[in-house]
């Protein structure tokens, strides 16, 4: 599922439209979307324009079902969106030292777990580097060999299906106890890149 799937859709609560769903608030814990970020069906400027602001949110296990005519709840009882960034589509990007990357042209929500940003300039970011999201997107420094880290579950799924080493604390602190460190290190990039060129 794609956040464009989800924006400007009507919200229905049994067959009353209730407003139109702007956006999502997404935990940064585990990038679960945990609120619809909605405006008021009344509203002037939901009437007028298309504009991208939310007047109340309710909770995602609100959401019995979703429709071609739009999103159903099953209750309408808004909730003050807590723990989370509100995430909603044409926010600019911007690096941890200020570089502008672009727009969010789209998220995408696999299992309700935001897994990643797609640009105007065709750039694709991976959504455990945002570090917030409201008027704008502002992403972390990058560690290029996070040796050691927490990996959130999302990202280690993705990191297992491309095959690709994951060096937790347990294996580093394997490699210690075994006096293997140079050797898993060496078998990392980029040192591995260089031995294989020679």
């Amino acid at each position: 599922m794609l956040l464009s799937q989800l924006v400007n859709q009507h919200v229905y609560v049994n067959n009353n439209l209730r407003g139109v769903c702007r956006g999502v608030g997404i935990s940064l814990k585990n990038y679960a979307v945990k609120y619809l970020l909605c405006q008021s069906a009344s509203s002037e400027t939901a009437r007028r324009t298309r504009a991208l602001q939310a007047d109340f949110a309710v909770n995602i296990s609100s959401v019995s079902d979703f429709l071609e005519q739009g999103i159903l709840l099953s209750k309408l009882r808004p909730v003050f969106p807590k723990s989370c960034v509100k995430i909603f589509p044409s926010r600019p990007i911007y690096s941890f030292d200020g570089a502008f990357l672009g727009n969010v042209a789209d998220v995408e929500l696999t299992n309700y777990t935001a897994v990643r940003i797609f640009t105007t300039d065709n750039e694709i970011i991976p959504f455990s580097s945002v570090t917030a999201f409201s008027d704008a997107v502002i992403l972390k420094k990058e560690q290029p060999y996070p040796l050691g880290q927490r990996i959130p579950a999302p990202l280690s799924l993705q990191i297992f299906e491309k095959n690709e080493p994951l060096v937790t604390k347990s294996v580093l602190r394997a490699a210690i106890e075994k006096k293997t460190l140079i050797c898993l290190t060496m078998a990392l990039a980029p040192f591995k890149q260089n031995l294989d060129k020679k």
